[in-house]
């Protein structure tokens, strides 16, 4: 338990009891046991309280004492966050958006995504021009069904315009050839269809296949930021006050999610499939991207219907968001659809033309008078078609009429003569 929370504090650099929780003791209903730990690596020198929050919890950091053991627990290469100064006058000032990324983290492994050293933060992403782009938390979990998941928290501290322009980053860092990759290779890459066509990206030599189409997903992660200068005298809000607040705060950053959808189409949109044959779209150039609040996350917990995808039509799990139904599956069932369709054909323009003929109009037998040849002996057939055959029968009956009527003709012509000459 020390270790684990030691370990926790090395990676997300400080936090509270209630963020450590999920990350230390996921399947525990209370963070009672890592607050004991807290409490027991104080008095061991391996933690420091760094400052009390508004809210009467505790603000916890390493110490370099502490600090030592957890980069020896932490597996090999892992990344540790900077170590907290000590201050002779704690303030009260503090990052939440530090506790946010360290919350969302614990939702996602209380929700089965990751575990705790499965997680790393302000994780470098290095761009041309020494430019570099950092996440704010980074899931890599490779052969699970999330391997990986670039993670950015916004507490308005940034406008739409710069989230955009950070995941038009995102992609085009997914677009850099890997190291050690000639030109000429690279370039013949752009050309290949499907998954092939990320074998020499940097991505790929970074974070593990994502067992889906398309590049690493992003997911933000949006909060209402406080505002902490209040005017002097201004009374406190009511409760009444604080949920309408709460409310309208949120509404405002689900519009918020629809407004940055909108304005980056450009990074996660997925083209159609070139053919008339199908409608599935083409994901392995796009960015998936999915968004959530932080009162969606901490009321339903990472693995509930609160993942928006951007291009997507419902709130869905996690899961569900990343998936691309109408992708390469849909695609590959429209593709053996049309196939079948294409074989069909074949096999009707093959039927037709060894559909055998009427040898007296020539035209093509019916599939009733066709089944019907093949079901007697040939050569007894006529070779003839139903209507030739209701024809002929018409034209025999015919001629049996004439012939009939000729006959009582004749009789009836006999009997009258051989009347008139006994009379004579």
């Amino acid at each position: 338990m020390r270790g684990k929370v030691l370990m926790a504090l090395a990676v997300f650099q400080r936090a509270t009891a209630r963020e450590l929780w999920p990350l230390v003791v996921p399947n525990q209903r209370v963070d009672r046991s890592v607050r004991d730990a807290l409490g027991d690596l104080e008095e061991a020198g391996k933690v420091r309280k760094e400052l009390t929050l508004p809210d009467g919890r505790r603000l916890w950091c390493l110490t370099p004492s502490g600090r030592r053991d957890a980069a020896a627990l932490l597996p090999a290469g892992a990344k540790l966050a900077a170590a907290r100064p000590l201050r002779e006058k704690p303030t009260a000032a503090y990052s939440e958006h530090a506790l946010d990324v360290a919350a969302t983290a614990g939702q996602l492994a209380k929700a089965g995504f990751g575990h705790l050293t499965a997680f790393s933060t302000e994780v470098e992403h290095k761009l041309p021009g020494r430019r570099s782009l950092f996440a704010d938390l980074v899931l890599t979990d490779p052969g699970t069904n999330l391997p990986v998941l670039l993670v950015e928290v916004d507490r308005d501290n940034e406008g739409n315009g710069t989230l955009v322009a950070k995941l038009a980053t995102y992609r085009a860092w997914c677009q850099l050839p890997a190291k050690g990759t000639t030109k000429r290779a690279f370039e013949a890459s752009l050309h290949r269809a499907g998954a092939r066509t990320h074998d020499l990206r940097q991505w790929t030599a970074t974070y593990p296949p994502t067992s889906r189409e398309g590049l690493p997903p992003v997911a933000l992660i949006l909060e209402a930021g406080r505002k902490r200068n209040r005017p002097p005298g201004t009374p406190p809000l009511t409760p009444e006050q604080k949920n309408a607040k709460a409310k309208a705060d949120h509404q405002r950053l689900l519009r918020r999610i629809r407004e940055l959808e909108a304005a980056s189409e450009p990074s996660w949109h997925a083209p159609a499939h070139q053919g008339a044959d199908t409608t599935a779209r083409d994901y392995h150039r796009a960015l998936p991207v999915i968004a959530t609040t932080m009162p969606l996350l901490r009321r339903f917990g990472a693995g509930g219907p609160i993942w928006w995808r951007f291009g997507g039509q419902r709130w869905a799990t996690l899961t569900e968001a990343l998936d691309n139904p109408d992708g390469d599956r849909l695609l590959e069932q429209q593709q053996e659809a049309a196939r079948r369709a294409r074989e069909a054909q074949w096999e009707r323009k093959e039927r037709e033309r060894r559909r055998p003929a009427c040898t007296r109009c020539r035209a093509k037998f019916s599939d009733e008078r066709w089944a019907e040849q093949d079901q007697a002996d040939t050569w007894d057939d006529d070779g003839l078609c139903a209507d030739c055959r209701r024809a002929l029968a018409e034209h025999a009956r015919q001629e049996a009429e004439r012939e009939r009527a000729a006959v009582e003709a004749a009789a009836a012509e006999a009997r009258r003569t051989s009347s008139w000459w006994r009379r004579t």
